[in-house]
């Protein structure tokens, strides 16, 4: 398996919208919700593509700051 199917694989997908790159209805992650104030909820989505992206970028901010790095963190509490 390569790393980039092992990170994918850390999550689940959904079609949907990405907020990163505006590609729409392809495979999803749920990263968050943004609540309105009229109460709606937007879901904040993200592609695999864009995914991969911001591994990488987590794992370079890691390694520049001597911090561990896990895969398979975006969307939940905050970390490198």
């Amino acid at each position: 398996m390569t790393r980039s199917a092992y990170v994918l694989n850390l999550y689940q997908w959904a079609d949907g919208d990405c907020f990163r790159c505006a590609s729409r209805n392809v495979p999803t992650t749920l990263l968050g919700e943004v609540l309105a104030p009229i109460g709606d909820v937007y879901q904040i989505r993200a592609c695999q593509t864009c995914v991969l992206e911001m591994e990488e970028e987590r794992r370079r901010h890691a390694q520049r700051h001597g911090l561990p790095y896990r895969p398979g963190g975006l969307g939940g509490p905050c970390s490198p």
